[in-house]
C-alpha cells in the first residue's frame, strides 16, 4: 500500500508525516458518524455526519422510523452544542407525536394537518427554550430585568468562583442556537406532479445570502443602522431562522442580562450598544417555511448542512451546479458523463466510482472533499488544528433516502 506524504502549511493547520490510504480511511471514519437504514420496503436512509477543522463536530442528525413513515432531522448548531444536542434528541419525537395525533384524527387531512403539525411543534419548542429559563430566574428573584445585576447572575447559576462549572444546561439551551432541516416523509400519499427527473431544492436558505430574508428583515426592523453587518443579523449570525438565540428574541432589558451569564456568546458590550440605539427584536424567527412535495418509487431524497453548499462554493461550484452536482453524487442520474466531467474540473478532483461507494451520505462528503486525490484526502483527515488560523471549515452532514416503493 502506497504512503501518502503531506508536508505544507494548509490554510486550516499542519500535517507532516507518512499515513496509507487506510490510515487516512480509519480518520475519516473516527471523525464520522455513519450509518445505512435496516431494509425497509419503501425507504433506505443513508446517513452521514463529518466533523471538519472544529474542535468538536457542531452538526447532528436525527431519523425516526414511524408506522407512516420516517422523520429527518440536520441540525447545525452555533456558539454551544447544548441546544444542538437536546433538538437532535428531542424535537422531531415532538413531531411525531402530532402527527400521529393527527392521523388518529383524521388520515385523510393529513396533507392539510403536518404543515400546521410542523409549524406549531417546532415554534413551541423553540418557545420553551428561553421560557423555561425565565422561569427557573424568576424562582430566585422577581424584581424587573432592569434592575438585575451582576452579583445576580452567579447567584442564579449557582457557579464556582472563576465560573467553571454550568448546573444549568436550560440557560445553555435558550442562549445557544441551532437551525433545523425536518422532513417527514409519508409512505403512502403518492405522487402528483410529472415524472421528469430534475434536482428540486426542498428548503429555502433562511441566511442574509438570500435577498428574499435581507428584505424581510429590512421591512420587519425599518430605519436600524446595525441590522445587517458583514452579513450577520445584529453583527452576530448569518442566519435568519433557528432553534435559541434567545437574546436576539427578547426585550432589550432581558438581553442585557442573559449577555452577562458565563457561556452566553454576546457579551454585555454589544447589549450596551443594542440599548442605545434603535432595538425591536425579535430578529431570529422560528416559524419554519414549510413545503409540499410528492414523491414516487425512483426519486431521491438529499438533505445536507450548509457545509456540503459552503465547500462547493469555496471551490468555484456556481449556485445552480450545486443541486445538480450533490443529487448525481447521491445516485440520482441527472447529468451526462460530459457534465459529471465538468464537475471534477471545477472542484480539481476525480469522484469515487459509485461502484466502490456503499454508504451514499459517506460518499457524498467524500466526493466533494477529495475524491480520488489522496493529497487532498490527507488534507482533509489527517492536518491538525491550528490555534492561529483564520479560517475553519463547517461540519458536514448528509442524509440521502432512496424511495424504493
Amino acid at each position: 500500500m502506497s504512503n501518502i506524504c503531506y508536508s505544507e502549511n494548509y490554510p486550516v493547520g499542519h500535517y507532516e508525516t507518512h499515513h496509507t490510504k487506510d490510515d487516512m480511511n480509519k480518520q475519516f471514519a473516527s471523525k464520522s458518524s455513519t450509518s445505512v437504514s435496516p431494509f425497509d420496503p419503501n425507504f433506505k436512509v443513508h446517513q452521514t455526519s463529518f466533523q471538519a477543522y472544529k474542535i468538536r463536530n457542531e452538526d447532528r442528525i436525527a431519523v425516526l422510523r414511524t408506522h407512516y413513515g420516517w422523520i429527518v432531522g440536520v441540525f447545525d448548531g452555533h456558539y454551544d452544542g447544548r441546544v444542538l444536542e437536546y433538538a437532535s434528541k428531542h424535537l422531531i419525537k415532538e413531531v411525531d407525536v402530532r402527527i400521529t395525533a393527527a392521523i388518529v384524527k383524521n388520515e385523510n387531512t393529513l396533507c392539510d394537518s403536518i404543515p400546521i403539525c410542523l409549524i406549531d411543534t417546532i415554534e413551541n419548542f423553540d418557545a420553551t427554550l428561553h421560557h423555561t429559563l425565565i422561569k427557573k430566574m424568576r424562582e430566585m428573584d422577581s424584581k424587573p430585568w432592569s434592575e438585575w445585576t451582576m452579583d445576580d447572575v452567579p447567584r442564579f447559576l449557582g457557579m464556582k468562583e472563576m465560573g467553571e462549572h454550568d448546573p444549568y444546561p436550560i440557560m445553555r439551551h435558550a442562549c445557544a442556537g441551532s437551525t433545523a432541516l425536518i422532513a417527514v416523509i409519508i409512505s403512502h400519499l403518492g405522487r402528483m406532479v410529472n415524472n421528469s427527473s430534475t434536482a428540486t431544492p426542498l428548503n429555502d436558505l433562511h441566511n442574509l445570502y438570500n435577498a428574499a430574508e435581507v428584505e424581510r428583515l429590512q421591512e420587519d426592523h425599518p430605519g436600524e443602522d446595525d441590522l445587517i453587518v458583514r452579513r450577520r443579523t445584529k453583527g452576530q449570525l448569518g442566519v435568519t431562522q433557528a432553534l435559541g438565540d434567545a437574546i436576539l428574541k427578547v426585550p432589550i432589558d432581558l438581553a442585557s442580562v442573559l449577555s452577562t451569564m458565563w457561556g452566553c456568546p454576546i457579551p454585555p458590550k454589544v447589549t450596551d450598544r443594542w440599548a442605545q440605539q434603535k432595538h425591536t427584536p425579535p430578529y431570529i424567527s422560528s416559524t419554519p417555511s414549510v413545503k409540499h412535495f410528492s414523491i414516487k418509487k425512483g426519486d431521491i431524497l438529499v438533505f445536507c448542512s450548509d457545509g456540503l453548499r459552503s465547500s462547493l462554493k469555496e471551490q468555484g461550484v456556481p449556485d445552480e451546479d450545486v443541486g445538480n452536482m450533490i443529487v448525481s453524487l447521491a445516485g440520482m442520474d441527472l447529468v451526462d458523463a460530459e457534465a459529471m466531467l465538468f464537475y471534477e474540473k471545477s472542484i480539481g478532483h476525480s469522484f469515487i466510482p459509485s461502484a466502490n461507494i456503499n454508504n451514499l451520505a459517506d460518499g457524498v462528503i467524500r466526493n466533494i472533499l477529495f475524491g480520488l486525490d489522496n493529497d487532498r484526502m490527507a488534507k482533509e483527515t489527517m492536518a491538525m488544528m491550528n490555534s492561529k488560523s483564520d479560517h475553519l471549515r463547517d461540519d458536514m452532514s448528509v442524509v440521502v433516502v432512496h424511495i424504493l416503493e
